[in-house]
């Protein structure tokens, strides 16, 4: 099939989906210049992609480059990033061109309060297509609150992981010490989370909950580096607040190898659309723990390791319940969570969205 395809920004995880989607399909992607720039991403995170697909930059005011490319025919159209300029203008250009086409939404929450006009906008903006790529049962409350029918959301698989990234099975104790001596953290315990340091991330909140605790021998590694760098670094010297280490960007060998001599993840997010990294420390067998404004929490972990972000307590106890779970415990937490992240693959995930595809087909051509 031909298939056209907008999106923000060539996350290297997208860029894998796209490359394996076009093994069997014609495949054109729409990168939204204006999505880069918000982004604000590490450069590094983009250095090794390789695009087998036609890849189009899309300019910030992309209004006429989008009616021409549309001039083109295309099977199957995904509108990827819709709460932009350019992605409203695809979406008004395909709805007076008569064009049926997909939104895919990676999650999303209803909002507690919001305003009319925004309201207003999503409604509008999502009601307008004719199906919906979801990540399942959280995302379908948001889409059918803004419009969507039940009967036109298929759901996928959303994912960072290829198959050869998911363990058989977890490490060993035995291997996590002999990592952690490598890599000098010699701890018994080590707690890790990976995340941009801004305030969304919630790092601020998991502070505080650690702040008057004492944990022997444990040690919190928080990777990602951002703009709250020098705010949790002072947190961390007023309260005197110790073994807790803040790690800058790195690769995503590199991440894996800190998922791998870790023991317990923790997610402690304000929101989160959906929260891939909470899919990459399963896939390394780790137990997780995270707040429930997490999309991905919510579809993949049983609730008992779930807290409400902004209660300090509970997310106080978790910590403390963690830390002393035993290692045969965890061992066993963290083989059923790879047991269930096997189902989230990008290859599963190309898999699922052709047969949705050709389901669609098949249904316009009754």
């Amino acid at each position: 099939m031909k298939i056209l395809y907008f999106t923000n920004i060539p996350a290297p995880y997208r860029v894998e989906f796209f490359n394996l989607l076009c093994k069997n399909n014609e495949v054109t992607v729409l990168f939204d210049k204006r999505g880069e720039k918000k982004e604000k991403r590490n450069k590094l995170w983009y250095k090794d992609n390789k695009y087998k697909f036609r890849a189009i930059n899309i300019p910030k005011f992309g209004l006429f480059k989008l009616n021409k490319i549309l001039k083109e025919k295309y099977d199957i159209v995904i509108i990827g990033t819709y709460a932009t300029m350019n992605g409203a203008f695809l979406n008004i250009l395909l709805h007076m061109k008569k064009n049926k086409f997909f939104i895919n939404a990676d999650g999303g929450f209803v909002p507690k309060k919001e305003s009319f006009i925004s309201k207003f906008l999503k409604h509008y903006f999502l009601s307008t297509a004719n199906y919906y790529l979801s990540t399942g049962k959280e995302t379908n409350k948001y889409l059918t609150y803004y419009g969507a029918k039940e009967e036109n959301i298929y759901i996928y698989p959303f994912t960072s992981l290829l198959e050869k990234d998911i363990l058989q099975e977890p490490i060993s104790y035995e291997e996590k010490m002999q990592l952690r001596i490598n890599n000098n953290y010699d701890y018994e315990r080590i707690f890790v989370s990976v995340g941009s340091f801004i305030k969304r991330k919630g790092y601020d909140l998991f502070l505080e909950a650690i702040k008057e605790e004492t944990f022997h021998n444990t040690a919190f590694l928080i990777i990602g580096g951002g703009e709250e760098k020098e705010n949790l670094e002072n947190y961390i010297k007023t309260n005197n607040i110790k073994n807790v280490f803040l790690i800058d960007f790195c690769s995503k060998e590199k991440i894996m190898n800190y998922y791998k001599m870790s023991d317990i993840f923790f997610f402690p997010s304000r929101e989160d659309i959906w929260g891939l990294v909470i899919n990459e420390a399963m896939s390394c067998g780790l137990p997780v723990i995270s707040s429930d404004n997490v999309i991905a929490s919510k579809e993949l972990l049983e609730e008992k390791y779930l807290y409400d972000c902004n209660n300090i307590n509970i997310l106080k106890e978790l910590i403390r319940k963690m830390n002393d779970t035993s290692n045969e415990e965890l061992y066993e937490i963290g083989k059923k969570n790879i047991e269930k992240i096997k189902e989230y693959t990008i290859e599963g995930s190309v898999k699922v969205h052709n047969e949705i595809f050709k389901k669609v087909k098949n249904k316009e051509e009754i």
